[in-house]
């Protein structure tokens, strides 16, 4: 896992230099699940006119009312079972994929392919997350040009807290065996937390829940004694809020850990700020022994059949 996560820089530099001048369409759906899904979470606070939605979700309720024109569908393998069965209901998309040879590269519905430029990816979601933010990004607009500076400037730095999170996380959990840990964020860095939980879950064989300040603020914080709340706290109206709801959960029982953003512009941190979780990752797994990160289930991908009848 460990050489995957060094080799996000070059992988992230590549993907952009690539992908200058793309531009995707706005007000239609984005479509993905699990990491792919995730990462177009981000750009639902930065005022883009478009449609994140989950792949399982939207071909199993939202199709019945209306079959799409266009869309981008989203699968970093090109194989997830969800949005290749979405796939054949749109009459054109947009695939962005790391394998143009894969599935939905190759459906005959797609008439745009954007290739990440992710390389393999045999563990979890590091380098393919991070450069579709980085495709999402140019495809808008913007130009994280030094978001991807900062991936290649600051790794020691990111791997160093890392270690110290998942050092912080195997102490609290080791000692409270039913501790539960909560990953927050505020505004685009509510996908951050959501692929942290997702990373710190497979490999912990625990669940770790992620969500935003707020919603924390609203009933979960009655758990707060004995619980691990990491908060993700980026510059903005939401700042001083994260800090006095980190410093009351902690009064009342629980252990504390503020992420900052200190390297990017606020707008590029979701591109900075998943790295530090990586490494606690990478950590946690050496600590707990983890050989294989699939053992209850598989990836979901297109071998998976179900019942396609929706109606």
């Amino acid at each position: 896992m460990k050489h995957e996560v060094f080799e996000i820089p070059y992988r992230a530099e590549l993907c952009y230099m690539k992908n200058k001048g793309l531009i995707l369409p706005e007000e239609v759906p984005y479509i993905g699940m699990g990491a792919s899904h995730i990462a177009t979470k981000a750009f639902r606070f930065m005022g883009i006119n478009f449609f994140p939605e989950k792949a399982a979700d939207y071909f199993n309720y939202l199709l019945k009312y209306k079959e799409p024109e266009k869309g981008v569908l989203i699968s970093q393998s090109g194989q997830s079972s969800e949005t290749l069965w979405c796939a054949d209901y749109f009459k054109s998309f947009t695939a962005i994929v790391n394998d143009e040879n894969s599935p939905l590269g190759k459906h005959p519905n797609c008439s745009k392919k954007v290739m990440l430029y992710s390389g393999i990816e045999n563990h979890i979601a590091t380098k393919t997350y991070i450069n579709t933010l980085l495709v999402l990004y140019l495809g808008f607009g913007f130009d994280p040009g030094e978001a991807v500076e900062a991936l290649k400037k600051h790794q020691s730095e990111f791997e160093a807290l890392g270690t110290e999170i998942g050092s912080r996380i195997y102490t609290k959990t080791q000692r409270k065996k039913r501790c539960c840990l909560y990953i927050l964020g505020n505004g685009p860095n509510v996908a951050t937390a959501n692929i942290a939980a997702l990373v710190l879950s497979q490999v912990m064989r625990m669940p770790v829940l992620s969500m935003s300040v707020s919603q924390y603020e609203h009933g979960f914080i009655e758990t707060a004694k004995d619980s691990m709340v990491i908060a993700i706290n980026h510059e903005g109206r939401e700042h001083k809020r994260t800090k006095r709801l980190l410093k009351k959960v902690n009064i009342a029982g629980a252990e504390t850990c503020e992420i900052s953003n200190r390297y990017v512009e606020s707008i590029f941190s979701p591109v900075t700020l998943p790295i530090p979780f990586y490494y606690a990752a990478e950590y946690l797994s050496q600590k707990l022994k983890v050989k294989t990160l699939f053992q209850v289930g598989d990836k979901v991908v297109s071998k998976v059949i179900i019942d396609k009848n929706y109606e």
